[in-house]
Formats: structure tokens, C-alpha cells, sequence
């Protein structure tokens, strides 16, 4: 049978090569078409790494911003440590706040600090003070410690009405200011 299929081939050459030609036609629309499933894959892939990239692009003017606001944060956090050593201007912060609430500090002073570990960025300076004055004065002292520059954290706190007067209040407080190392 062989041999009859290469008699044929030898007598018809243009119907043999019609064939090589079909197959060969065959074998390469079956290798575009698996090259063809590979590219839509890269394709699919790389569309979806473009629309992200597009994303953070279009985040770009808003990740600035962003930015900005904490190096202004961190900025203002720097320009409003406290300094240790200089105990007149930590004190004065305070008397400062007692001018402008109708507070008096009966008592204030700077402790010393605990001694900073290895991965603390800042010192934590505390302070004990006592304040007396009406529930109005007392309030808007504390508030006036909350909203100021300086950054406090309040540790402990007591407040209790003054013996013998109705309206006076009495506020005691251990607070830690943040300052620089």
C-alpha cells in the first residue's frame, strides 16, 4: 500500500505538494493558536499590572499630600519637644496655662525621667502638679494642656472639692511631657 501511495505522489506532484502545504498550514495554525492563548495570559496580566499602576498614578497627587501632612506633623512634633535641662521654660509652660484659666498651681514639679531604651525616639519627662479653682477653671485648665503644643499624656489624676470651700476643686495629676533625647 505504501508503494502505491508513492506511485500516486510520483505521478500527481502537484496534489503532493497540496497536501505539504495543508499540513503544514495545519501545523502552524495550531502553534498560532497556542502562541495566541500565551499572549492573551501576558496580555490579561500586564492590563491588570497597568490598571494598578494607573491607580497609584492617579493617587499620586493625593499620596503627596498625604505626605506633606506628616512631615508637617512630624515637624510640628519636633518643634514642640521638651528640653530636660531646661527646667525655666518646661515650668513656664505651665504657669503659662494658669494665667490663662482662672486655675493657681499649688504645687509643680519636674521628676526625673526613666531612663530611654534602645528604641525610644523621645524622652518622656513627668511632672507632678496641683491645681485649685472652680469646675470652670479646673476644666478649662486641663483642656488648655490637651490642645497646647506641648505633648502630654496624663498618667494619673485625682480631683477632688476643696474642705471648707463649696465651689473650689481641687486637681492633681502626674503627666509625662514628650521631649527630646
Amino acid at each position: 500500500m505504501l508503494e502505491k501511495i508513492k506511485d500516486f505522489f510520483r505521478s500527481n506532484p502537484y496534489v503532493g505538494i497540496c497536501i505539504g502545504v495543508v499540513l503544514v498550514s495545519l501545523g502552524a495554525i495550531w502553534f498560532i493558536r497556542y502562541q495566541t492563548v500565551a499572549y492573551k495570559v501576558e496580555l490579561e496580566r500586564i492590563t491588570s499590572q497597568g490598571t494598578e499602576t494607573m491607580g497609584l498614578v492617579a493617587m499620586r497627587g493625593m499620596m503627596r499630600d498625604e505626605l506633606e501632612s506628616v512631615r508637617n506633623a512630624v515637624r510640628r512634633t519636633e518643634d514642640n519637644l521638651v528640653l530636660e535641662e531646661n527646667l525655666a521654660d518646661n515650668l513656664w509652660y505651665f504657669y503659662s496655662v494658669e494665667g490663662r484659666t482662672a486655675t493657681r498651681l499649688t504645687e509643680l514639679r519636674q521628676l526625673d525621667p526613666p531612663t530611654p531604651g534602645e528604641k525610644d525616639n523621645y524622652l518622656r519627662i513627668p511632672y507632678e502638679l496641683s491645681a485649685s479653682g472652680d469646675f470652670v477653671g479646673i476644666t478649662e485648665f486641663l483642656r488648655q494642656l490637651e490642645v497646647g503644643p506641648r505633648l502630654i499624656r496624663v498618667n494619673e489624676f485625682s480631683l477632688r472639692r476643696e474642705t471648707g470651700a463649696d465651689e473650689l476643686l481641687s486637681l492633681d495629676l502626674t503627666i509625662e511631657l514628650l521631649g527630646r533625647l
